[in-house]
């Protein structure tokens, strides 16, 4: 299994906000729901997806421009390669 980082909101407005700074420091990342177990008490089910390559040049980027977010949470990647297959 790969780790797989998430960045939490507590409203959709910040995580568009800095999906769009992201994107526009050239950090891929992606919109994705927030995972089951790390939302907590949070008000908003969405997250954004950084592979681990890519989280500390994410995190400069929400330094640089003050950027508003919960939380970062790394979580491993539960899901099965073969899952969808059938025989």
């Amino acid at each position: 299994m790969n780790t797989r980082y998430y960045i939490l909101f507590e409203n959709y407005e910040q995580g568009l906000m800095l999906h769009d700074l992201l994107d526009g420091a050239g950090v891929m990342n992606r919109i994705a729901p927030a995972p089951a177990a790390a939302r907590g008490t949070l008000c908003c089910g969405m997250s954004l997806l950084v592979a681990p390559d890519m989280i500390e040049r994410a995190k400069e980027v929400i330094q640089s421009e003050h950027a508003v977010y919960h939380s970062i949470v790394s979580m491993e990647n539960p899901l099965q390669p073969r899952r969808d297959q059938y025989c």
